[in-house]
């Protein structure tokens, strides 16, 4: 690692640039002009990855810049409008905003493309779907406070056109103590809801 940094110091100054110019770029470009100068034994970018952690920790070369996704974006503005706005406690807002990427992850993503302008009730009612069989109905009663939440959110600032926080069906409480939490009451209360309200919000 002290030649691999001796090597890249030299490479630095004959560029006339300094460490804090250095990034993956420029040391992609460091080992392809070793290459070409005939070096045998040439690092890999993987085998750079230890020189370039180190050199941050060390606050010489700065962290790199990371462009969000659109998707990040309009989750960080959730996260602050549930702080300045509800005024829920930090942990609320993580399992919140847990809830909110792995809903946009999973329904607001086409192709690739973040598109939440194109959430229906169906959409909700397939995720809803999804964590009723993998949760309990208490974990599963918060999953709509929280999908309630984020549609407020996205109609108040308009990501999308309709207020879909009403397309939300209720999940039933247990009715029977000895049923398993495997199929609970709540979460067949929670499917008969769905299946009520999924011919009245029916994706466009």
């Amino acid at each position: 690692m002290l030649k691999d940094l001796g090597q890249v110091g030299l490479w630095l100054s004959r560029q006339g640039l300094d460490a804090a110019d250095l990034d993956e770029k420029r040391v992609n470009q460091h080992l392809s002009d070793l290459q070409q100068a005939g070096r045998r034994r040439v690092a890999g970018p993987r085998g750079m990855i230890p020189l370039m952690t180190y050199l941050r920790e060390a606050g010489v070369v700065p962290a790199p810049q990371v462009t969000p996704s659109p998707a990040e974006v309009l989750l960080e503005r959730y996260r602050c409008w549930m702080e300045s706005e509800r005024g829920l406690s930090a942990s609320t807002m993580l399992r919140y905003a847990n809830t909110a990427r792995r809903f946009l992850t999973e329904q607001a993503m086409i192709d690739g493309e973040f598109t939440p302008e194109g959430l229906t009730g169906a959409d909700l009612n397939a995720f809803l779907l999804r964590e009723c069989t993998r949760v309990s109905a208490g974990s599963a009663k918060g999953r709509v406070a929280e999908l309630r939440s984020l549609m407020r959110f996205l109609h108040l600032h308009g990501a999308i056109p309709m207020k879909l926080g009403g397309a939300v069906p209720p999940v039933g409480g247990w009715r029977f103590a000895s049923v398993p939490p495997a199929t609970s009451s709540g979460c067949w209360t929670t499917l008969r809801a769905m299946g009520r309200s999924a011919s009245a919000t029916t994706r466009s």
